[in-house]
């Protein structure tokens, strides 16, 4: 029997579950796309939810059996990416109407994936992003995800 998902908007709470979701993701889903030097780098430095996010109410968990087992969601911000380098010039407000929206921080539990949940919180996000007057959408890709990217219509450039 195929588990239910839920797809709920996440909050302050759901910060540390999130990291270690996001860190136990890149460990397991990163393996022969990264070295082990490149994927405890990407656990230190991107794989770190941002609060902005969730405070901009774009942020989405998949539940399973009342347990987070993936997250992602939109920004109508400039950042791409979570992390230490970040600038107040990435809180800027995109411009709907010639920007692009952000696609971000989409993880997926590893023993989940392949089970639609990176697909359904995808759809929620790029709906979303649509529902506040987004046309495009782009978002950087972890080697892992590529493949996932580019089978939902994401181009690669």
């Amino acid at each position: 029997m195929k588990k239910k998902i839920a797809i709920r908007l996440a909050t302050k709470e759901d910060l540390e579950t999130i990291e270690t979701l996001m860190k136990r993701s890149m460990k397991i889903l990163g393996h022969g796309h990264y070295s082990e030097q490149q994927i405890e780098s990407c656990c230190r430095y991107v794989c770190v939810p941002d609060l902005q996010l969730i405070l901009d109410q774009t942020f989405f968990v998949a539940i399973s059996d009342q347990t987070i087992v993936g997250c992602g969601g939109w920004s109508f911000r400039k950042a791409l990416h979570a992390g230490s380098l970040k600038s107040s010039q990435d809180a800027a407000i995109l411009n709907p109407e010639k920007d692009p929206a952000r696609i971000r921080a989409m993880f997926v539990e590893p023993s989940e994936s392949g089970k639609g949940i990176g697909s359904l919180i995808l759809a929620h996000s790029e709906k979303a992003a649509q529902e506040y007057g987004f046309q495009n959408g782009m978002l950087g890709a972890t080697l892992s995800g590529l493949a996932f990217y580019k089978s939902k219509g994401w181009l690669s450039v």
